[in-house]
């Protein structure tokens, strides 16, 4: 079983690209995708699986964060059509506003998600900065207590550049998908390295990152 953490784009206009994978290639995937993690479900994906999307949605001024709720579902279910896994969609959505009390509902409720031996995939592209934060936490919490599996956490990039209308507006190119799963797993190693002085941490790190 995987269990999918999304975080939701709070604006209205989207857009489908073609990700090119930036240290992964086993998870590009061929086809346009609004919603970056899906290009992962694509590959990813096996008939019959169950998955449990978790949608992280801000109740943002227009709305928008949960139409695109529904889009995102309806861009999975596309592609699951050729595929045939067992998709459960659940939104969990919060006010925007970056308190305390709201971070620590969040980090709850997904917390309330999880389930013992999944596979978790997690996608950070969009959503306000705290976000990222609290999903490493989750993931930590799943791996140490649930016996999960951190198998992708995934940041599509795009450079926006003038759109040339001589409106000021831009436009989205290059976009590249990033898999952030070794700076996950690097920040756990780190966290438990034991070592006397500063100087024997730092040597013991630039080791680690030289291998």
């Amino acid at each position: 079983m995987k269990i999918v953490f999304s975080n939701l784009p709070m604006k209205k206009q989207l857009h489908a690209f073609k990700y090119k994978v930036e240290g992964n290639v086993s998870i590009e995937y061929e086809g346009e995708v609004v919603f970056p993690v899906n290009s992962v479900l694509a590959k990813t994906m096996k008939k019959g699986e169950k998955i449990k999307v978790v949608l992280l949605s801000k109740v943002d001024i227009e709305g928008n964060s949960a139409i695109n709720a529904g889009k995102f579902q309806k861009e999975l279910n596309e592609i699951n059509r050729a595929i045939g896994a067992d998709i459960e969609y659940i939104t969990i959505a919060t006010p925007f506003e970056e308190t305390r009390d709201v971070h620590e509902i969040l980090l709850r409720d997904m917390i309330a998600k999880l389930e013992e031996n999944v596979e978790i995939i997690g996608d950070i592209t969009y959503g306000p900065k705290p976000l990222p934060i609290i999903m490493f936490s989750v993931m930590n919490f799943a791996e140490k207590f649930f016996k999960a599996k951190i198998k992708n956490i995934v940041y599509g990039k795009v450079d926006f550049v003038d759109d040339g209308t001589g409106l000021g507006s831009t436009k989205p190119i290059n976009p590249v998908l990033y898999d952030l799963t070794p700076l996950y797993y690097l920040n756990n190693v780190t966290n438990s390295m034991e070592y006397k002085t500063s100087e024997d941490a730092v040597k013991a790190l630039n080791t680690l990152l030289d291998l």
